[in-house]
């Protein structure tokens, strides 16, 4: 099967060649990740697959259904794609509008909940540990997965790169910073590119930082365990893991970069 996480600004195409363990969470065997504009470097990836295969979709980008599926039939006309609904996601929700929730976050929470039942025993994990899922790309999403085994809802943050452009409309005096400059930065900083990019960096750290204190402290309130571990998901992942890693102990960051894929293979194996 292929899976497929169609974003606002980037689309990751994940090929999982054996589906499934029945206690593993599944990773993909080869991953593209291409502008959502297009998708002109799809065909060359899956040039050795020649058989008709299933693709399913998790769609948050601008792009209508209708749209995003003539654009792909137009690549492989033999295959077939359908679209993963909120509906299909074997977890309870407990927000007011289900259907209005990125079906990338409930994926990965989802995802989150199958590891935690796979590997509990081997990290000394309590059966119902909560994990905070923090899927940095355009937005920065920090959601909760309750001990109850469902999805708790969370946070959504303008991403390091929104950041930086809504930065440059507060006046024409301050310069564009490329994201890879925000990647780690120094405080203080010592001229304007070097506090802005301070400030985009630590401040994501620091509120990602706060939730986390958040569902600690209402967990150390009602007298439960309060280890929260926290799965980092999405293109700026790794640069947040650094930060983050200065106040928090290795065994509780988890770095996942394609969770939304994994959860779109475990939601088609276990819907």
């Amino acid at each position: 099967m292929i899976a497929v996480d169609f974003g606002n600004t980037r689309t990751k195409f994940g090929f999982f060649q054996n589906g499934c363990c029945d206690n593993a969470v599944p990773e993909p065997d080869s991953v593209l990740a291409v502008d959502s504009s297009g998708f002109d470097t799809v065909s060359d990836w899956l040039n050795n697959q020649n058989k008709p295969e299933t693709w399913y979709i998790a769609r948050t980008g601008n792009l209508s259904w209708d749209e995003l599926h003539s654009k792909l039939i137009q690549l492989r006309p033999h295959d077939q794609f359908k679209e993963i609904s909120y509906k299909d996601i074997p977890i309870p929700i407990d927000v007011e509008f289900p259907e209005k929730v990125g079906i990338d976050r409930l994926l990965t929470v989802y995802a989150a909940s199958c590891w935690r039942t796979f590997n509990a025993l081997r990290f000394g994990l309590e059966p119902e540990t909560r994990i905070l899922v923090v899927d940095a790309g355009s937005a920065i999403t920090v959601d909760l997965l309750a001990g109850g085994n469902y999805f708790a809802g969370g946070a959504i943050l303008p991403g390091l790169s929104a950041v930086a452009e809504s930065l440059t409309k507060i006046s024409s005096q301050l310069p564009h910073i490329p994201t890879n400059n925000i990647s780690f930065a120094v405080y203080p900083g010592k001229n304007t590119e070097e506090a802005l990019a301070s400030g985009i960096y630590w401040g994501a750290v620091g509120a990602i930082r706060q939730f986390h204190q958040l569902v600690q402290t209402t967990l150390c309130d009602a007298g439960l365990p309060n280890r929260v571990p926290i799965f980092l998901v999405g293109g700026d992942a790794k640069h947040l893991q650094i930060g983050l890693s200065l106040f928090m102990e290795s065994e509780n960051l988890f770095l996942f970069p394609d969770l939304v894929l994994s959860g779109i293979a475990l939601t088609v194996q276990n819907r």
